[in-house]
């Protein structure tokens, strides 16, 4: 008798196509505090740290991803969580905007080796885990190539955002043809 698999389904969300532009709702009011701009990253580590909001009066504030739960449709916090956002703003330190600073940055290998550049970003709902795409050309990312890479496998980030350093052997050992395997 063949044994039953148990399929887990990890839901992640791309970053720019997904996650950006949806509501963020105060659960203890309803209210729409705003929409979603943007994700917080630890670049390095592929740490998920926080949201970046834009408020119906067109302020920025900065979630830490604890105060949020990402839902479906919407991305719900507590009113308290939104009035309080500065507060856990240190504990985003070392954490840079996906979009607005990831994309488009060089993968290059400990070896000197040019591998591509970040083309998108996916998130895990279920834990706070960034994954990254990295295509070496528009057409490559058109039409489903490259190879994605798991945001823990970085060695470095350049402070100016223009380079991530990873081991020589990443395309042996990290690099993922599908989003799933890189998970």
């Amino acid at each position: 008798m063949a044994e039953a698999r148990r399929v887990i389904e990890v839901r992640t969300l791309n970053v720019a196509k997904d996650l950006r532009g949806m509501s963020l709702l105060a659960v203890d009011t309803g209210a729409k505090l705003g929409e979603l701009r943007d994700a917080i990253i630890q670049p390095t580590e592929g740490r998920v740290m926080g949201v970046v909001v834009r408020t119906p009066e067109d302020d920025e504030l900065r979630l830490r991803i604890g105060d949020v739960i990402i839902g479906q449709d919407a991305v719900m916090t507590s009113w308290e969580s939104f009035e309080n956002a500065g507060v856990g703003a240190i504990e985003m330190a070392g954490g840079v905007r996906a979009l607005d600073e990831m994309i488009g940055t060089n993968i290059v290998t400990e070896d000197g080796d040019l591998l591509g550049r970040i083309s998108e970003i996916f998130i895990r709902v279920d834990k706070p885990q960034a994954v990254y795409r990295v295509t070496e050309s528009r057409i490559q990312k058109l039409f489903g190539g490259g190879f994605f890479l798991p945001g823990d496998a970085a060695r470095s980030y350049a402070p100016d955002g223009a380079r991530m350093i990873v081991p020589a052997d990443t395309e042996e050992r990290y690099a993922a043809s599908s989003l799933a395997d890189a998970l």
